[in-house]
């Protein structure tokens, strides 16, 4: 039912940018900081321990072994003589380290998600206040989120109370730009695109990818909150372990090549011309301000991205009938307009 009333408010959204009128619908999921906050606490609490068969616990079992010396082809290639013993045991040990984690479940993603967004406002200014500023932002990121390859989940906007100009997403659906992004932004298609870049961070869980291959959780086969509450120095590692990516290193280069493709085709589907992201994408690059941006120096350069943007550019052929809407982004952040 969510979904379907989604996207009847994205039909709706979109069709008041075409006509430039400015009757909003009240968004469900705006972000209130002070919820959040009281939320996140509430679950970092020690919570009553259900019933054994409660748990949601699913450890992997290993395969059946017909001896001490191992089955499967590991071991039936040990017994025809093709491996010696050394080299079974280095396969065998080989196997156990690269064995995937299980998914992880929203939940879970959620919690991790919470806990990284509380970071970004201790790190990046806090939340900048402006509830109509915020409505606005929220509108448009939930009007992407809704046509994005996962909108059956919440996702929450928020602003960050910084010049740099920065832009963040964590697991769990949580989306940050700061005002000094916004400030560099000149229409809606373009504020549309950088928003659907973070959502594409987490409707493709880029962040999550990460983490599964963790080594922190090697031997792990499962992460549930209930193995991180039996283990809390674990689950704190692991924050640790993706706040460093996503806010000193920087995610993989092709998740981020692919955040941005995606990112376009969000916007896209939702009704914006496409080159917005990139176009943004070209202005940070060639200011002074990126400099100070982890929008830029987590991410690969802004001419490589902006190349490898405009070489699918061909298959936006009628982008040009597509809307920037600037007028409303001019008003929405209260400056006055250029025409």
């Amino acid at each position: 039912m969510r979904k379907n009333n989604l996207k009847i408010f994205s039909f709706s959204f979109f069709c008041l940018g075409v006509f430039g009128l400015f009757v909003w619908a009240e968004p469900s999921y705006a972000f209130n900081l002070d919820g959040f906050l009281k939320e996140v606490e509430k679950s970092s609490q020690p919570q009553a321990q259900p019933k054994k068969e409660e748990l949601d616990i699913k450890v992997q079992e290993p395969p059946q072994q017909q001896s001490s010396d191992g089955g499967g082809m590991i071991g039936l290639g040990q017994s025809l003589g093709i491996f010696d013993k050394k080299t079974s045991n280095i396969l065998k040990q080989s196997v156990n380290t690269l064995q995937a984690l299980q998914p992880i479940a929203y939940k879970e993603e959620k919690a991790i998600g919470g806990r990284l967004a509380v970071e970004v406002f201790s790190r990046y200014g806090g939340n900048y206040d402006d509830p109509e500023l915020l409505r606005y932002i929220n509108l448009v990121g939930q009007a992407v989120a809704d046509v994005s390859n996962r909108p059956d989940i919440d996702y929450h906007f928020a602003i960050l109370n910084t010049e740099h100009p920065n832009a963040f997403a964590t697991p769990g659906g949580y989306v940050f730009v700061s005002i000094g992004l916004l400030k560099m932004i000149e229409n809606e298609a373009q504020l549309a695109g950088v928003l659907a870049h973070e959502v594409a961070h987490i409707s493709q869980k880029h962040a999550l990818q990460t983490l599964e291959r963790s080594r922190s959780l090697q031997g792990v086969s499962s992460l549930t909150l209930a193995v991180m509450d039996k283990n809390p120095g674990m689950f704190d590692k692991l924050i640790d372990e993706v706040s460093n990516v996503l806010f000193t290193k920087g995610l993989d280069k092709n998740l981020e090549f692919e955040a941005d493709r995606y990112g376009r085709e969000f916007a896209y589907r939702m009704g914006y011309y496409p080159g917005g992201l990139q176009n943004f994408i070209n202005k940070l690059g060639k200011s002074k301000a990126g400099g100070k941006s982890i929008f830029m120096s987590t991410h690969p350069s802004a001419t490589a991205r902006y190349s490898i943007l405009k070489k699918s550019w061909s298959r936006y052929q009628k982008a040009s009938v597509y809307p920037v809407l600037e007028k409303r982004l001019l008003s929405a952040l209260k400056r006055p307009n250029k025409s």
